[in-house]
């Protein structure tokens, strides 16, 4: 098991409740950390949890290195969080998130022999969907940022304070090597149930993008469309843990 300075680090609002019917995992979109999802933890109108996940190089995490390997990333979160999965677990990551959800999924069922109740992925294509050139984490200050821009994917608001780019860039920058290092891999559907949101006014996901997650488990699959861009989880958290929460009841509660 974890040690408890590092449970403290993975899991920087609180350790996954013991008491919880379903403790949901969630991952941040590139850039971004565990307080995207602070809000959700106060979220408690059924028996599961919402448990932010802290990756390395950001907020309570700043000091470490970020890592840049997709399957490196994933293997840590999925060593750190096994052993506190409980009885039931989901995960919830959006765009970037999203990838290291489904990929932290299917390492959890290897290692702890328990499919998770529940894989919702969120503004992120399927793993096998062609997607854009993210090979842009070596370029120039200027150059990326602009490129950054024209991608869409980084919030409107960072780019309006010159000293929160300047901070937020590292990891940025780290995020594009995860996501450019990742390789789809073929493998047999997840025998989880998955729920896939997507923004109807999204530039960088269309719709059709995230319905193509239904070819990638063997349980049920529901997609919801929110009339919004690609960071329509800013402005609908309340309805975003409604969907989960619904998701899990029929099974979980």
């Amino acid at each position: 098991m974890s040690t408890p300075a590092d449970a403290s680090a993975l899991f920087p609002f609180g350790l996954p409740d013991p008491d919880a019917s379903v403790r949901v995992f969630c991952l941040p979109y590139a850039g971004g950390g565990a307080g995207l999802y602070r809000p959700w933890v106060a979220h408690a109108a059924t028996a599961a949890r919402f448990v932010p996940v802290q990756l390395p190089g950001r907020e309570n995490r700043m000091a470490e290195e970020p890592e840049k390997d997709f399957d490196a990333l994933a293997e840590r979160l999925a060593r750190g969080i096994a052993p506190w999965t409980g009885e039931r677990y989901a995960l919830f990551g959006h765009s970037m998130g999203g990838l290291l959800a489904h990929e932290v999924t299917h390492r959890l069922l290897e290692s702890t022999g328990r499919p998770a109740e529940l894989l919702v992925v969120s503004a992120c294509a399927a793993p096998d969907v062609e997607r854009p050139d993210w090979s842009i984490h070596d370029l120039p200050r200027d150059e990326f940022v602009d490129r950054l821009r024209k991608l869409d994917g980084t919030p409107r608001e960072v780019f309006e304070d010159e000293d929160l780019i300047e901070l937020c860039l590292p990891r940025i920058r780290a995020d594009f090597s995860v996501l450019a290092s990742y390789q789809y891999r073929p493998r047999a559907p997840l025998p989880v149930p998955v729920t896939a949101l997507a923004g109807t006014r999204d530039p960088q996901v269309p719709t059709w993008a995230v319905a193509e997650w239904k070819r990638h488990t063997s349980g049920a699959f529901d997609l919801h469309s929110l009339d919004d861009d690609h960071f329509f989880l800013n402005r609908h958290q309340r309805t975003i843990a409604d969907h989960i929460t619904n998701a899990l009841r029929p099974t979980s509660f």
